[in-house]
């Protein structure tokens, strides 16, 4: 068996399109799931995928505002660390941002748990550390904040993707960008588009081809 993502050829080697299309097709997997087990009623299964269905928008407003990413990435293309952090299901969007950045701008970047972050992590933080927090407005948004603190209180710059209007993150962070307020499952779809967007910019500020990383070998064509 097999879930055709209908998403295209996959043409960079760093596959963040097939990422985001294998997300979605599992997320409307999971929900289909759910509905034929009893687990989400008629009309929670309709609102779901009428939520999924607003995507392109969402991201095409996301897309609309690349700019402020290009500022973001011009600012801390010469790092040579940083932490990508997230709770919930937003550990695998930290895990992606890293993976993204590591693979085609060659910076080291780790992906971790945010409420693991005191039990080691923290340790390498200094002044001007990057920390890269995946934050919207879900459910494990209040205990976010507090590893914000305890990072920005080690002296580490802290770049957030949060939720329109959340001033109370927007406070506390050096740099920010803002995704549309949405239930929580399409949080990890719309934050990981500019998490992939910083690593392009980066890796492009940096005179690299993120088409074409070094090093790497995957069974795509790059044309």
């Amino acid at each position: 068996a097999y879930l055709c993502t209908q998403g295209g050829p996959e043409i960079g080697v760093a596959a963040t399109k097939s990422f985001l299309t294998q997300l979605v097709a599992l997320e409307m997997l999971s929900f289909r799931a759910a509905f034929a087990s009893g687990s989400l009623s008629r009309s929670e299964y309709d609102r779901a995928t009428s939520e999924m269905a607003s995507l392109p928008a969402k991201i095409g407003s996301l897309l609309g505002r690349l700019e402020r990413i290009r500022e973001i990435a011009l600012k801390y293309s010469d790092r040579r660390d940083a932490f990508f952090l997230g709770r919930g299901i937003n550990v695998a969007t930290a895990l992606e941002g890293a993976l993204k950045l590591k693979e085609i701008s060659y910076i080291h970047a780790e992906g971790y748990p945010a409420g693991e972050s005191k039990h080691g992590p923290i340790s390498l933080v200094e002044p001007g550390f990057l920390c890269v927090f995946v934050a919207p407005k879900d459910s494990s948004r209040q205990r976010i904040i507090g590893n914000v603190m305890e990072m920005k209180a080690r002296g580490a710059e802290i770049f957030s993707v949060l939720t329109e209007g959340d001033s109370e993150l927007i406070e506390v962070s050096d740099e920010h960008f803002e995704v549309p307020e949405s239930p929580e499952y399409l949080y990890p779809v719309l934050c990981t588009v500019p998490l992939q967007a910083l690593a392009y910019y980066v890796a492009t500020y940096r005179g690299l081809d993120p088409d074409r990383p070094r090093n790497l070998a995957k069974s795509v064509t790059v044309l």
